[in-house]
């Protein structure tokens, strides 16, 4: 995640997640491929779980600034769209383990 990121633009209700999004916003399908491959099941459990009730908070912040105009909103966006990603592909890679 690039650090000129400001994660503190979150919601309250996503704030939370930062220490995760800072950990695994990876925009890279590769890189973040290779970061969750690295991750312990417990760290890939954890991802997996954090979003939990927050999807609709997710989403909703996704749709009012992913694709808007560009600054620091999008910019988090961005983040919080590949902390997504990550969360997502962190159960199939513990499924893969399993």
């Amino acid at each position: 995640m690039d650090d000129d990121v400001d994660l503190s633009l979150l919601p309250d209700e996503l704030r939370r997640l930062a220490p995760l999004i800072e950990r695994y916003a990876e925009s890279d399908d590769v890189a973040r491929g290779e970061l969750l491959e690295h991750a312990s099941d417990g760290e890939l459990q954890e991802l997996t779980a954090a979003p939990g009730a927050s999807w609709p908070a997710i989403n909703a912040f996704l749709d009012a600034h992913a694709a808007g105009e560009p600054g620091p909103l999008q910019d988090v966006a961005l983040a919080l769209d590949s902390f997504s990603q990550a969360a997502l592909e962190a159960r199939f890679v513990l499924d893969a383990r399993a």
